[in-house]
């Protein structure tokens, strides 16, 4: 039976930022054999049946799966995952993403990543270039591709992902990896459930050391699920020959972006 790959795209402003959820799935689906794509929206003003029909139509094109799933009120990012795995779990898939919407997949991101996860890893995350500061640094494309350059152009970014599947198939570097796009074998996700229907802690309302977080609901998520899977002696990798475009912060505006974060033109 062949595998099946769910990934969990979590929406908020889906509407008005349409064009990003769109790409994501576009690029998931062609990327992807047996993807099967959860959208989980975080209280998005002006959605409706009709959005839903047009990401039902892209999955479509794909002959794919999809599935959507509308919160009425905001609350944050981990609820919108939480939901997601439980709904992967439902559906009996075999590996699953706990990504972001503003992501680009290119081909074969996959390889490297299932290969991983079949060698003792719970957790592997690719590389990029706007990935986060959990894994501090160590998952910065620019690394391992000298002269990277950011743009969101399909052909380049194909350019990248195949020499980087070409040199470095197997590669891995065991460390924590960022929470744009974690994934696991749903054996993985269950064997560090943080309770019966939560895999991520629902509220994080501490630092580490000690500090208040201002967005207990939507960071410090996968962290905290870390550190517990580290508790448990499981490893999590960064796979070098995985590569995925990352936007990064899109919803919170042009005000955040800095660095390699980019917008679509």
């Amino acid at each position: 039976m062949a595998l099946r790959i769910g990934f969990i795209c979590p929406t908020y402003q889906a509407v008005a930022l349409h064009g990003y959820t769109e790409i994501a799935l576009r690029t998931f689906f062609e990327t992807t054999p047996g993807g099967v794509a959860l959208v989980v929206d975080d209280g998005t003003p002006g959605w409706d049946d009709k959005y839903v029909a047009k990401l039902q139509a892209i999955a479509a094109e794909y002959d794919s799966e999809l599935h959507a799933y509308h919160f009425p009120k905001k609350l944050g990012l981990t609820r919108s995952w939480n939901w997601g795995l439980n709904k992967c779990d439902e559906l009996d898939l075999d590996y699953v993403i706990a990504g972001n919407n503003d992501v680009i997949f290119t081909p074969n991101w996959h390889q490297g990543m299932l290969h991983a996860l079949n060698s003792g890893y719970t957790m592997v995350g690719p590389l990029s270039n706007a990935p986060g500061i959990t894994a501090r640094g160590k998952q910065e494309v620019g690394r391992y591709y000298p002269g990277y350059k950011v743009t969101d152009d399909a052909a380049y970014l194909s350019q990248v992902a195949d020499r980087l599947y070409r040199d470095n198939l197997g590669k891995v570097v065991e460390s924590e990896v960022n929470g744009f796009f974690q994934m696991c074998s749903m054996t993985g996700w269950r064997s560090n459930k943080w309770a019966s229907t939560e895999f991520y802690k629902a509220v994080n309302k501490f630092t580490s050391k000690g500090r208040k977080n201002p967005t207990p609901h939507m960071t410090l998520n996968e962290d905290e699920w870390q550190g517990r899977a580290r508790a448990k002696k499981m490893k999590m990798a960064i796979v070098l020959s995985s590569f995925i475009f990352h936007y990064r912060a899109v919803t919170r505006g042009d005000k955040y972006k800095r660095g390699q974060w980019y917008r679509q033109k």
